[in-house]
């Protein structure tokens, strides 16, 4: 199973500010965004995402099976698009493939992307570059000991100030 990890950042390498929020990418990342999640066909991502995409109003994912990664518990009121779990990255990986899944669509946060590529379970990562910078808030990847080569597959202008880089995960 490939999986794709898909992240707006800042050329500082943020996420989200410092309370989560997300809302300062571009059209162009969430649109870019939720078709990567509606072709992989389903979307995996951590509490903190969850609770962003839910305040923002886009949860769950129109088009996809929505993994919400937690130990809290979070009563599932969406239905059968929706599953919360407290399984290990490889454990949902798996999941996806008894579903019939051939792509699995990462969308964070910083922890979450870091356990995946710890693992060496990510195959194919999109920076979609913002033109801002902050000094605090949430990184693409959280701090712990990793290190993993990339090799550069394309680059896209997605707008006047806006760029995407593809890369694939050597390993």
């Amino acid at each position: 199973m490939k999986t794709i990890l898909y992240m707006g950042v800042t050329p500082n390498g943020y996420i989200a500010k410092e309370d989560g929020n997300s809302e300062w990418t571009s059209e162009d990342d969430i649109k870019g965004f939720f078709e990567c999640s509606k072709k992989c066909g389903n979307i995996i991502m951590g509490k903190n995402t969850f609770l962003e995409a839910l305040r923002q109003g886009y949860f769950p994912f129109p088009e996809a099976l929505n993994l919400v990664m937690s130990h809290d518990k979070i009563a599932n009121i969406w239905g059968e698009s929706v599953l919360v779990t407290s399984q290990l990255p490889w454990e949902i990986l798996s999941t996806l493939d008894q579903k019939g899944f051939k792509e699995a669509f990462l969308a964070g946060g910083g922890a979450l992307n870091s356990s995946f590529l710890k693992e060496k379970l990510i195959d194919e990562i999109y920076f979609d570059i913002e033109p801002l910078l902050f000094g605090k808030g949430i990184k693409v990847f959280s701090e712990v000991d990793f290190e993993c080569e990339l090799e550069l597959m394309e680059v896209n202008k997605l707008n006047a100030n806006t760029v995407q880089l593809h890369y694939k995960v050597i390993k």
